[in-house]
């Protein structure tokens, strides 16, 4: 038994079981913000999913809902887990081979205990950790770094199996392309690598065709996307089947091509957030590791340095640059080497100590997940459902919803909709998709008899969408398509309201006056999260529900993360409303105070739920 614990592929496996466990005790039980909602629908009815598409997770994710029982998207989140867990075994593996690598030696016990307790520092880290409770791309995407990185390294080392590590190399790195194209920036760094070895790189590249072979392989995956698009599943992001230049804008992401390098704020923004996750990983002192282990591989594996700084450099070049608010999982290969840096910095320092000195280094991860659990313990929160329920719960039957809440609502009603079929009587419209040539069609293929009463409208607005959407920079400087664009695109949105008089027509507080010209002339009417839009109040009848409410504040009340904030602020919001509203409109008391002690639950020292305390103690 003890030679059998003493194999490294034996030790992995069981630190991937240690950390699968935490993960396990801490996943979220269902849906959560973003793309949580959208990805579950796109695994589990196995359509196509938004830009890249992502062909590979959709793939998995659908076989993994085939075999699982209860809720699909729990049953994602427990595979999100898996992923992380295993990306932690096989980290371990890496750190293993490179210590070998840099110190000219097998591996020991010292290599053993820092090797462990670097890929679990890892593990715990919060931008891992946050991959490994709810369904995101992000944790396949570690699991594929992970693994090419350790094949990439078996690959230059001297061994019988050389050549079958670099074609597995190529065939990963294909299939990471194929789950997040964004490793297209990893490309040198990884090449770097695979002619680190004593061959010199011109004879080496001689067989380059292990690798891009294999790659191309792996890369085929997005053939998927059309062919599934023409079967016209329920999730059917891009209707990539129109045409070469829909499924090229889709899987080279195009759309969100303004976000990079967009300016001095993001990159600013996104290098202190870099810093505080980097320093909260290794604890700030394990920076001093981290610079030693640079240092040491320089001098005594010069080219093996060389490709971990052009990974590092090849992933910040993208992640620093690019101006969304979710950016930290960008940072995850960066924090791969990080881990291995501080490995081979530890092994220098703690060589020097006793051996039961050596088990100090078990330390850092202990810490981290002490520390850590609290933030990363998902599984109480339920405020996405609940929300969501809320929400729902407010429409009248055959709604039609007008929004722009993905983070908080339209993803999630995808999956409640298109999965588990609840409110299907409900029309949800997502306003900034609107802003996209596949979206008319995906309503007109999801809802025929409302798009119809829409469809001179939508005829007006495709051409100019068209246009735009072919050379966005060329059409911008035409300052009358601008004004002409805009102008039919808030027609359209006047149209679904105008065009469906036996439909009750909401939107959501967020588009109160964002659109000059949208719904003028309409009354806007609170109810609960929504805003009913109606000409006149004779014979106007509206539910107010407060299903979900409770569990909705108790969920959130203390969170501090960036959503978690933004639903929070929202739903005081809402909460000061409504209270205001039953005086102004109904002269109920009753019903103010229930709305205000929800408020003072969820955020007492808030500047609403004050104004409140103020009208009636």
């Amino acid at each position: 038994m003890g030679r059998r614990l003493a194999i490294p592929g034996i030790q992995a496996a069981i630190l991937g079981l240690l950390v699968f466990a935490t993960y396990l005790r801490t996943s979220a039980p269902g849906l959560m913000y973003t793309d949580s909602g959208e990805l579950a629908a796109a695994c589990t009815t196995f359509g196509v999913a938004h830009p890249t598409g992502y062909p590979l997770f959709t793939l998995l994710g659908h076989v993994w809902t085939m075999m699982a029982w209860g809720s699909p998207v729990a049953a994602l989140n427990v595979l999100a887990g898996l992923w992380v867990a295993s990306s932690v075994g096989v980290a371990f593996l890496l750190i293993l081979d490179v210590l070998e690598w840099v110190n000219g030696k097998r591996s020991d016990n010292l290599h053993t205990i820092v090797a462990a307790a670097s890929s679990l520092m890892l593990g715990w880290s919060a931008t891992v950790w946050s991959q490994a409770t709810s369904i995101e791309v992000y944790a396949l995407h570690l699991l594929l770094t992970t693994t090419t990185l350790l094949f990439v390294v078996r690959s230059v080392r001297p061994g019988p199996n050389a050549q079958q590590w670099s074609l597995l190399s190529g065939l990963f790195y294909g299939l990471m392309l194929a789950n997040h194209l964004s490793s297209i920036f990893l490309a040198p760094g990884l090449l770097l690598l695979w002619l680190a070895g004593t061959e010199k790189p011109r004879v080496r590249m001689q067989e380059w065709t292990r690798i891009v072979i294999p790659a191309l392989l792996g890369v085929a995956l997005y053939a998927v996307l059309p062919l599934r698009s023409a079967q016209e599943p329920l999730i059917n992001w891009g209707f990539v089947h129109r045409g070469l230049d829909a499924f090229l804008y889709h899987v080279k992401g195009t759309q969100f091509g303004g976000w990079l390098y967009s300016g001095e704020k993001a990159f600013s923004t996104n290098l202190s957030l870099f810093w505080k996750l980097l320093t909260g990983m290794v604890l700030w002192v394990g920076l001093i590791p981290v610079a030693l282990g640079i240092g040491r591989t320089f001098s005594a594996q010069r080219r093996l340095a060389l490709g971990l700084v052009a990974v590092v450099l090849g992933n910040l070049g993208i992640a620093l640059g690019y101006a969304i608010p979710d950016i930290e999982p960008y940072f995850l290969p960066t924090f791969v080497v990080v881990a291995v840096a501080f490995a081979i910095g530890a092994t220098h320092i703690l060589k020097r100590v006793p051996t039961s000195a050596q088990w100090v280094a078990f330390a850092f991860p202990t810490v981290i997940l002490f520390f850590g659990w609290k933030e990363q313990d998902l599984t109480e929160h339920t405020a996405v459902p609940d929300y969501t329920q809320w929400v729902l719960a407010n429409a009248e039957p055959n709604a039609v919803i007008i929004t722009r809440q993905w983070d908080y609502f339209c993803s999630a009603v995808w999956y409640l909709q298109t999965v588990e079929h609840q409110r299907m009587d409900v029309t949800v419209i997502d306003k900034e998709l609107l802003r996209r040539t596949w979206y008319a069609p995906y309503l007109l293929q999801r809802h025929p008899n409302m798009m119809k009463n829409v469809q001179q409208a939508v005829d007006a607005y495709m051409p100019y969408l068209e246009l735009f959407e072919s050379n966005s920079a060329a059409f911008n400087k035409n300052q009358k398509n601008v004004q002409m664009i805009q102008a039919r695109f808030v027609e359209l949105l006047n149209a679904f309201v105008r065009n469906n008089p036996d439909r009750p027509v909401y939107i959501t507080p967020e588009l109160i006056n964002e659109e000059a010209g949208f719904a003028d002339g309409y009354l806007r009417l609170p109810a609960g999260p929504l805003v009913r839009l109606v000409r006149d109040t004779i014979a106007y009848r509206q539910r107010q529900s407060t299903d979900g409410l409770q569990r909705l504040v108790t969920s959130l009340a203390g969170r501090k993360d960036r959503l978690d904030v933004g639903l929070r602020q929202n739903t005081l919001t809402v909460l000061g409303t409504m209270a205001m509203y039953q005086l102004d409109g109904f002269s109920d008391t009753l019903g103010f105070r229930r709305y205000r002690d929800l408020a003072r639950l969820l955020d007492g020292r808030n500047r609403i739920t004050r104004q409140l305390d103020a009208v009636i103690p």
